[in-house]
This record gives structure tokens, sequence and C-alpha cells, in this order.
């Protein structure tokens, strides 16, 4: 019996991944026509005239519509449920509601009252050398940036429904601010996006929900045994 308990924690404990003390601590990532993955998030679609988690500096803008040049801006193009999630519409094709467009030089910062660890974003015509998140903690220190690049399996500079993803972003350490910038020539490298939700706890990984299972077994034998 004791052999037979021994073997079983340590198969628990060898499909338990630890974690690179270096890696990231944002998980990310993307789908089209997607939806927030955290039950029960706050949502903000920007369509109030002054959204209260929403800071514009420089050449920042709430807007609506845009349709590539001479505009400096695409609107976002809803595909799948993203629409219907947020209660947005059309259910396909550009975003006709008011959304977010940061232009080079300028920036939109998303304050939150208390610390967050998940956010997601209707990220619209994905710029991947250029648009770029940065997540601060609640001192103001950078916990880490998440470029355009990391959007896999999404279109680059693609102002149609392959360029337009949802992206469910986690971290580990709670944020209080997501700046959002975009560098490149102005007109042509902007970043828009809308329907963000936020919310302070994430699902368990599922390693850490197996860890707990297994531990929960050992503790079951154990109470068989002395009783």
């Amino acid at each position: 019996m004791k052999k037979q308990l021994f073997i079983s924690i340590a198969m628990v404990l060898s499909s338990v991944t630890i974690p690179n003390v270096q890696a990231s601590p944002l998980t990310v990532t993307a789908t089209i026509g997607g939806t927030p993955s955290v039950a029960g998030a706050t949502l903000e679609t920007f369509n109030a005239a002054s959204p209260s988690i929403l800071t514009l500096s420089g050449s920042a803008y709430l807007v609506t519509g845009g349709r590539g040049f001479p505009d400096y801006y695409t609107a976002p193009y809803f595909s799948g449920s993203t629409a219907a999630y947020f209660g947005e519409s059309p259910a396909n094709g550009y975003d006709d509601s008011q959304f977010v467009a940061v232009i080079s030089g300028g920036s939109a910062t998303l304050s939150f009252v208390t610390p967050e660890k998940y956010l997601g974003l209707l990220w619209g015509s994905v710029d991947k050398s250029y648009n770029t998140l940065t997540f601060y903690d609640s001192a103001n220190n950078v916990i880490d940036t998440v470029p355009g690049s990391a959007l896999s399996g999404v279109s680059d500079e693609d102002g149609g429904p392959n360029g337009t993803a949802y992206v469910n972003i986690t971290s580990t350490i709670a944020f209080s601010k997501v700046v959002v910038n975009t560098s490149g020539s102005p007109g042509f490298f902007s970043f828009e996006f809308d329907d963000v939700a936020y919310a302070p706890v994430v699902p368990e990984p599922a390693s850490v929900v197996l860890l707990g299972a297994g531990l929960c077994i050992f503790g079951f034998r154990c109470r068989r045994k002395f009783a």
C-alpha cells in the first residue's frame, strides 16, 4: 500500500510543470471572433462620452468609423461572437460603435481602481511591429509588455476580418494600469481597440488543479490508513 501511495504522488508531481522564474508573468491568447475568457469580468464598450477607466494623451481619440487612408485609423472588424457578447452591432463587419484609436505619438491609459489579473480587448487591424500594451503594477513598475507580434494566428496590418482578434491576457502579478502605444509613421500604424474586459481573479492553471487533486488523494489514503 505504501509503495502504491508514493507511486501515485510521484505521478501527480511529475505532471506538474515548474515555471521558469524568468518567464513572463503574462499569458496571451488571441482568437478571431472570440470573447472574454473570464466569466463575470467587468465590461467596457467605450460608448460613453468619458469612459471611467480611460485617459487619452496626445494623438489618441475616441472615434467612430474610419476605413483606412486618408483616415488615421481603421475600425476593428467584428466577427464570430464578440459583438453579441458586448451587445454591439453589427454582428459581422466594421465596428460602428465608438472605439479607441491611438496614433503614433499618442497613448491611451487604462487605469483600474483595484488591481486586476485579467484583461481582454478587441484588438483591431493589428500592427505586429508597432502596437504595444505595457502593464504596470500599483507602484508604477513595468510588469511586462505585449507586442502585436505576440498575437499568433492573426494577420499583420490587415483591416479585414483576419486582422482583428479578441485578445485574452492573464497575469500572475496584479496590474493597476495598462498603457496602449504605437510607433511607426503616423496614419499607417495606429492601434485601434474596443470592448475591454477586466477582472481581479483568473482561473487556476490545470497543473495547479492537478496538484490539488493529487494532494486530496494523498490525504484520503492517509486517513484510511490511520482510521
